[in-house]
């Protein structure tokens, strides 16, 4: 019924591989998800699939799950391949596979008004980025926006970091933070910055309006420009020895710390 794949030179094995440079996914418009988890959240979400690759192992112990998913998957033509375990591993991003890969064409994100939001400056750990969109997932956030130069929404890492959330809220990158910035502005949105200079969180004022929060790179922090488009600075009080938090941690603490406005 489906097509099998016994060759780690079969070209569709081969493409696989190149998907895990971000230039290819880029010129394609094609990402790459593993595993099980991610896998019925994309098809929870009705997304697109290009391919399903998985191991004959996966199909037994899952026989239910996809059973659920494929008729929908041959209707809409997607080709379905069995491939060898140890093939299937050969081009796994896992220490322990599960068993199932799959190919779907990058996520369109239409525009829109968001009452809050996250930035990203330049945030470069991949699981930096993956866990933040899990918690504003989490907190009730409904838009994430990333720098250029933040990681790719669609390395495996940011995917398996975000747990599946990165399908269930928009996510742009822009071109250039401090232009959009300014857009949200001009919309009456607070821009709230992240520095050790600004006020305590549990000193702030209520938030009563539509607001986005910037959070710097890992090592630099906020950068000046972006210090000067915010109308509030706050920190996270340190009262121990560490000098700093990780950035993931600190985006978790801010974004739940001023939903509670809201709740």
């Amino acid at each position: 019924m489906f097509l099998e794949i016994t060759s780690k030179n079969n070209e569709q094995i081969k493409y696989l591989r190149k998907l895990s440079s971000k230039s290819f996914r880029d010129a394609e418009g094609t990402f790459v998800i593993e595993g099980t988890k991610l896998f019925q959240e994309a098809v929870k979400k009705r997304l697109q699939f290009k391919q399903v690759f998985m191991t004959s192992e996966w199909l037994k112990t899952n026989d239910a799950l996809f059973n659920e998913s494929m008729i929908e998957l041959v209707d809409n033509g997607v080709p379905i391949a069995i491939v060898a375990a140890s093939i299937l591993t050969s081009v796994s991003n896992l220490q322990k596979p599960e068993g199932i890969i799959c190919t779907l064409p990058k996520m369109s994100v239409q525009p829109g008004i968001f009452k809050r939001s996250i930035l990203l400056e330049d945030v470069q750990d991949p699981y930096n980025v993956g866990s933040i969109i899990r918690t504003a997932d989490a907190a009730g956030f409904d838009c994430v926006v990333t720098s250029n130069k933040t990681a790719d929404i669609y390395n495996e890492k940011v995917l398996r970091g975000s747990m599946g959330s990165i399908f269930h809220l928009p996510i742009y990158q822009v071109e250039s933070l401090p232009v959009y910035v300014k857009h949200l502005k001009e919309q009456q949105v607070t821009i709230i910055g992240t520095s050790l200079t600004g006020s305590s969180i549990w000193e702030r004022e209520p938030l009563t309006e539509s607001f986005a929060i910037i959070m710097g790179n890992e090592s630099r922090g906020m950068s000046d420009k972006m210090s000067e488009c915010c109308d509030v600075l706050l920190k996270i009080p340190i009262w121990g020895q560490a000098e700093s938090l990780n950035v993931a941690t600190a985006a978790g603490i801010i974004m739940y710390d001023l939903i509670r406005d809201f709740k």
